[in-house]
């Protein structure tokens, strides 16, 4: 999953869609960020790291979640003054997928062993649809289920809960 292609979706997607509709409606919400189909490790420098580490840390992955609101810059990168990145990462990306600066550190440092990336490159999600049978019932083992659970709660929610 190439970093610059993820980052510039959501950028278009952020600039062009979401602000644009919340600064005439004000009631449209990204729920959540959800990484999917990683496949590398992430105690290395690879692409899947530096999208993790720029979902769970940058200010302007935060601004992108935030288009549209009033003193968002989504282009530039920038949020309000008082608003705090963390807070927005903590309602937006699921607690699956949040990896925090000091989590980073430690898991530089080899002092904590990088959690394996959830919802993972696997064959079984090709195969279920493949053979037009929900993941549930054609693999009910499968590990990143609870993951996928998780995402329908935030919808269900309609965001994440803290």
């Amino acid at each position: 999953m190439p970093v610059l292609e993820v980052l510039n979706g959501l950028q278009e997607t952020a600039t062009r869609l979401v602000g644009p509709i919340r600064s005439q409606l004000g009631n449209c919400e990204i729920l959540t960020a959800v990484p999917n189909d990683m496949g590398a490790r992430i105690d290395h420098q690879t692409k899947d790291r530096k999208l993790l580490e720029s979902m769970n840390t940058q200010e302007s992955f935060a601004s992108l979640l935030l288009a549209g609101r009033d003193g968002v810059d989504a282009r530039s990168g920038t949020l309000p003054e008082g608003t705090e990145v963390e807070a927005v990462l903590d309602n937006h990306v699921p607690p699956f997928a949040r990896i925090r600066a000091d989590e980073w550190e430690a898991i530089d440092a080899g002092e904590m062993d990088p959690p394996k990336p959830p919802i993972r490159h696997t064959g079984a999600v090709g195969d279920a649809y493949e053979a037009r049978e929900p993941l549930p019932s054609y693999d009910p083992e499968n590990s990143q289920l609870e993951y996928f659970g998780e995402i329908a709660d935030i919808i269900e929610r309609g965001g994440i809960e803290q």
